[in-house]
């Protein structure tokens, strides 16, 4: 019987065994030396390969017509609007339009009781009658029959004072004689000289009547009057201010009171919007200034009409800038004759500021910029070229270039922001 125990045999059977294992390690550590040769190999080749064909999409630089335009929202607004106010006060006798009415120019809109204003115009009518009869008396001067009773009692005093006279100059005769005493001739001169005094008294009355009133007494009447006059045109006024009357054409918004309540100059009646033609306050950038002039064309949309353009026109530019904000404000004229749009709805805008024919355009996601300076990708062959380039107006993703390219260019749009100068690129097709 064999036995496996014997020294010499274990001796053979080991050294047996580590020929295998280093064998079996040899064959190991070359295969992996020969794949992490491989893996490098593969991860250069990798890397050269994204190196060298970096992919990107392209557009030429075509020429095209551009505008450029200020698009704005606000909200539209009534040309005029105001709450009508009485000029007096009063009980509301009546008003006569309705919440959504169209008035007319100049319609009555309400009106104050007025029995009380008619009750002093008609008073101060009869005092304007009586200050005129008063001057009218004074100015057409003294009546026939007057006239003819101052002459007839200047002629009784004439003939008085020449009886007085003649008798005073028959009691001197007498008294020098010494026929009659003195008593009878100061009887005599007394006489005489009271009848000289009513002679002058007549002749003055006389003259008088002839004359008429005098002047400062016509001029006083001729105030008087005047001024009468003046107080009737006063409450005149004040009876046609019973009446409310719509200053514009326009349509009843919001009415405040009803007929019956006690109304005053501080209480608001009713409020009028004009709405033939609308308006919409615009911000302009400052930017934009020096393009926007009075009469350019708007367009304006709104979220009620979905699609539907309105045509409107610049009509009144500020002259000062909003410090705040700075922008200034324009406002947009909408002619609204089909009353289609409402005072308080939301509406877009925009007005072309500047058209240019014909100018290079490239589309505005090629355009790139690094410490202000914009630029731009071209395709030269396989490679990508750095172009700087002077850019202008953009209008719908493309950008108006100026300075720097030429038409049928090939500018890279997409792709260009992990390239530089002279990196080999690989066209690919995309929208």
């Amino acid at each position: 019987m064999r036995d496996d125990t014997h020294p010499n045999l274990l001796s053979e059977r080991f050294k047996g065994y580590r020929k295998w294992v280093i064998l079996f390690v040899l064959i190991f550590v070359g295969a992996l030396a020969l794949y992490r040769g491989w893996g490098a190999t593969q991860k250069k080749s990798g890397k050269r390969s994204f190196q060298t064909e970096i992919p990107v999409q392209i557009s030429p630089v075509i020429r095209k017509q551009m505008t450029y335009s200020l698009t704005v929202t606000g909200d539209i607004a009534p040309m005029m609007q105001v709450d009508l106010f009485p000029r007096v006060s009063g009980y509301l006798e009546r008003i006569d339009v309705n919440l959504g009415d169209s008035v007319r120019q100049s319609q009555v809109i309400a009106q104050i009781d007025r029995t009380e204003f008619l009750q002093k115009v008609k008073e101060v009518e009869a005092k304007v009658a009586q200050a005129k009869a008063n001057l009218s008396e004074l100015e057409a001067g003294s009546r026939p029959e007057e006239l003819r009773q101052a002459e007839e009692a200047l002629r009784q005093a004439q003939s008085r004072f020449d009886n007085a006279k003649l008798h005073r100059e028959r009691v001197e005769a007498l008294f020098k004689r010494q026929v009659i005493s003195k008593k009878e001739a100061d009887i005599a001169e007394m006489d005489y000289t009271v009848a000289e005094a009513q002679l002058a008294a007549s002749q003055q009355n006389l003259k008088l009547v002839r004359e008429g009133a005098r002047q400062e007494v016509r001029e006083g009447s001729r105030a008087k009057l005047k001024e009468m006059e003046a107080l009737l045109a006063q409450e005149q006024i004040r009876l046609q201010n019973t009446l409310i009357i719509a200053p514009f054409q326009g349509e009843i918004i919001r009415k405040y009171i009803d007929a019956g309540a006690l109304a005053s100059p501080s209480t608001p009646i009713v409020n009028l919007v004009h709405t033939m033609t609308l308006k919409i306050v615009a911000n302009v950038l400052e930017k934009d200034i020096p393009l926007l002039k009075p009469a350019m064309k708007a367009k304006i949309q709104t979220e009620a009409y979905p699609g539907k353009v309105f045509e409107g026109k610049v009509a009144r530019i500020n002259t000062g800038l909003d410090l705040n904000t700075r922008t200034l404000q324009a406002e947009i004229e909408i002619p609204n004759s089909s009353r289609l749009l409402k005072p308080g709805m939301f509406a877009r805008i925009e007005v072309v500021l500047l058209e240019k024919p014909e100018v290079l355009a490239i589309p505005s996601n090629a355009v790139m910029e690094n410490q202000g300076e914009k630029f731009v990708y071209l395709l030269e062959g396989n490679k990508a070229a750095r172009r700087p380039i002077v850019t202008g107006i953009e209008q719908d993703r493309f950008m108006e270039v100026r300075e720097g390219l030429k038409e049928g260019d090939q500018v890279i749009v997409r792709g260009q922001e992990g390239i530089r100068e002279n990196t080999t690129i690989r066209v690919i097709e995309g929208s």
